[in-house]
């Protein structure tokens, strides 16, 4: 008989005909479904954007190739959401985000979900990983020195079945793929992207905040609120949550750099955002969107009645007690900052520092002159502790890479140092740290975190005010703008 007519009858007497990938696959499931029980939200009223997370109740059944249920099923399932995290999964037998499923089914798991937003839903998989006590005796099938499958392999890693030594199945699994209904979540706000805290809780996930396009500020609860433009520059730009109280009814962690590898196209300060969009990064200590996407939602021009005033915020002093408070200086990052009264450096230098010891002329610290500082408890890492406890030193090789010089905010007697670095290099190509008009500068700008340095980017010179320049007029929020061109119109 002819093999094409063998496989038309066997198919017409319903026989599933094994493929030769199905040989190391257990269960022979081919269908996942995965039902919920709980508030899942709708796209009009979203559940809100936890970092707590919400609890689900939920049903996960298994079926077979003719879509029957598969009652002979009790192996594992892996259960994911996506966007979002899985915080707890609660159900007999269940071993972190794996699920055990008797008789094809798992009925009231309890799942809490955190960090979601938009549109998001779970995820179970049949990936064949069967885990169990890795101290059990017998030992778990991947760990027992056997080839439990036949199939010439035997253990973790070593068989392609096994996923992890503890794993009591050699087989793989079907990687039928089921999904949940739609769960809605809000999306996150700038302050719940900085996670309110140093580190971002969103780290590596693409997220997308929405921005309120009315003029006036979002009502209590909304979570769509007022992103303004605040600064750009050659690599990107500062957005900042006017909208939000998240501190003791005060703004904090309300501001984001993203970093676009260029000015970004059609924007300009004081716009409003309808959408900005990116991957979560830590980059240097500082928290940004990377390779970001964004929908300007108005257009400020200086001359249109209709979009009114620029929005910019004011600057937020730094008071000393606060920049010697990492913590506290956290909720400002990337936002609009001022510091006043600051005393430029005195002891600056090209020369090396002699002995490593910073010195009138001679703060490169740069010993070695490889261009750049290594501060693994060396001879340069401490040159430059030792030029950071001193006020009025700067180092010079900050000043020759970067345009940065160190500055000291006036502080009470008896008080500690408090220092920040500033870019005036940035601003004005007049800036000379080694012939200074004047000793006392006033700067304001966005604040970058880079490692335990804080520094002040001064928007543009005016945002520069050294005593003894003749510069009068103090900047404000609507300092440094530039008018869109022709093409942008």
């Amino acid at each position: 008989m002819r093999p094409l007519l063998l496989l038309a009858l066997l198919t017409a007497c319903g026989q599933h005909i094994a493929e030769p990938w199905d040989r190391d696959r257990t269960g022979g499931v081919r269908t996942i479904r995965v039902t919920t029980r709980g508030d899942r939200g709708t796209r009009e009223r979203p559940l809100p954007f936890s970092n707590d997370g919400v609890n689900l109740t939920v049903s996960v059944a298994v079926f077979d190739l003719y879509d029957q249920p598969l009652t002979s099923f009790d192996g594992s399932l892996t259960l994911t959401v996506a966007p979002g995290q899985l915080t707890a999964v609660a159900a007999p037998g269940t071993i972190g985000n794996v699920i055990r499923l008797r008789g094809g089914r798992a009925d009231d798991v309890v799942v809490r979900i955190a960090r979601s937003y938009g549109e998001a839903r779970l995820w179970a998989e049949d990936t064949g990983y069967l885990p169990v006590d890795p101290r059990r005796s017998p030992a778990p099938a991947c760990s027992d020195g056997r080839d439990n499958d036949g199939d010439g392999f035997s253990d973790f890693p070593g068989d392609v079945g096994c996923e992890a030594p503890n794993d009591d199945e050699e087989r793989g699994g079907s990687f039928a793929v089921g999904t949940s209904e739609a769960i809605f979540f809000a999306t996150p706000l700038l302050a719940d992207v900085q996670g309110r805290a140093a580190n971002s809780p969103l780290v590596d996930q693409r997220v997308t905040v929405t921005g309120r396009t009315e003029l006036t500020p979002a009502p209590e609860g909304d979570n769509a609120h007022r992103l303004v433009v605040i600064q750009t520059d050659n690599t990107g730009f500062y957005v900042t949550d006017i909208d939000d109280r998240s501190c003791e009814g005060a703004p904090c962690f309300n501001s984001m750099y993203s970093f676009n590898f260029r000015t970004p196209d059609g924007m300009r300060p004081c716009d409003l955002l309808s959408v900005l969009t990116g991957s979560v990064a830590e980059f240097v200590s500082s928290t940004q969107l990377a390779q970001p996407g964004f929908q300007v939602g108005v257009l400020w021009r200086a001359d249109d009645p209709a979009v009114g005033r620029c929005l910019i915020p004011e600057a937020t002093p730094l008071a000393p007690a606060t920049v010697r408070d990492p913590a506290l200086m956290e909720r400002f990052e990337s936002g609009l900052v001022r510091v006043t009264d600051v005393a430029l450096p005195t002891m600056i230098g090209p020369l090396l520092a002699p002995q490593g010891i910073p010195m009138e002329g001679a703060t490169n610290c740069d010993l070695n002159g490889d261009g750049r500082i290594v501060f693994a408890g060396n001879a340069e890492g401490n040159c430059v502790n030792a030029c950071a406890a001193d006020p009025t030193c700067s180092e010079w090789s900050a000043w020759a890479r970067y345009g940065q010089v160190s500055v000291a905010l006036p502080v009470a007697m008896g008080e500690g140092v408090a220092r920040v670095a500033i870019t005036p290099r940035a601003v004005s190509p007049r800036f000379d740290p080694l012939h200074p008009v004047g000793m006392r500068a006033t700067v304001t700008g966005t604040l970058r975190q880079v490692g335990p340095n804080w520094i002040v980017q001064p928007r543009c010179e005016q945002d520069l005010v050294i005593d003894g320049d003749g510069q009068t007029v103090r900047p404000t929020h609507e300092s440094c703008l530039h008018e869109r061109s022709i093409g942008e119109e």
